[in-house]
């Protein structure tokens, strides 16, 4: 507890330099829970469709399995691919300040050791000074996003419906071009998205769910970006001397 309260009074004294990297970590990782948000809401979408469809008797020979797994697949690979540009972002952007931060406070992070406390203590302090600010977005994001939840919804099922018109008129143009890749889904498929229901407790499985992968990232993030950014500022410490 006590390497917690030095890393939030170093937070404290230290906010002018730590906060274009709060901005970037806020923007960030509201962009990596929104990516997995939408990731996790098309997977039950796509569990209810299954479900209409399943109990609709003109659709008994199930032709439409494939496709539609085929369908979800594209559009859930979409969203991970602006999810994983967003973390290599965060990545980056950890490891350049972190090494940033390891030079510039060169000389306080010495006095820490000289003044008895141990090399773990102090590496713990300055992973808390970043961890802590994330768990407290993540908190305060997901505060938000229930309490607005209706909103999220609404943004979510026309992020769907626009990415199932993007992917199908992907289909359309290798159609023309005499691939295998054809039309998948009929052209009202964007209505059955919106068509399909998704209780507030599924929701809230999502959003749930959202929080703790956001977290497990953030977490990825941090133990590569750190290390990296400590190892940097040694190395160019080392050039200068």
């Amino acid at each position: 507890m006590r390497t917690v309260h030095y890393a939030v009074a170093s937070l404290r004294y230290h906010k002018k330099i730590y906060l274009p990297y709060f901005i970037a970590l806020v923007i960030l990782t509201i962009g990596i829970f929104f990516a997995l948000c939408l990731v996790n809401s098309a997977q039950v979408v796509y569990h209810g469709l299954q479900d209409m469809l399943a109990s609709n008797p003109v659709s008994e020979n199930k032709q439409w399995v494939t496709p539609l797994h085929l369908f979800f697949t594209q559009m859930k690979n979409i969203y991970l691919f602006f999810m994983l540009v967003i973390l290599t972002l965060l990545t980056l952007f950890t490891f350049l300040f972190s090494g940033h931060t390891f030079q510039k406070r060169q000389r306080e992070l010495q006095t820490f050791v000289a003044s008895g406390r141990s090399h773990l203590h102090v590496a713990l302090q300055i992973i808390y000074e970043f961890i802590l600010p994330a768990l407290l977005v993540i908190g305060l994001l997901t505060c938000l996003v229930l309490i607005f939840q209706p909103f999220v919804q609404r943004v979510c099922e026309n992020v769907h419906s626009h990415a199932a018109q993007i992917i199908r008129a992907n289909d359309l143009a290798n159609l023309d071009e005499g691939t295998q890749f054809g039309i998948r889904l009929p052209k009202n498929y964007p209505l059955l998205i919106r068509s399909v229901f998704i209780s507030s407790r599924d929701w809230l499985s999502v959003f749930n769910k959202t929080a703790w992968q956001t977290i497990v990232l953030l977490l990825l993030n941090f133990g590569i970006g750190i290390p990296l950014g400590a190892l940097w500022a040694k190395f160019r410490l080392s050039l200068k001397h």
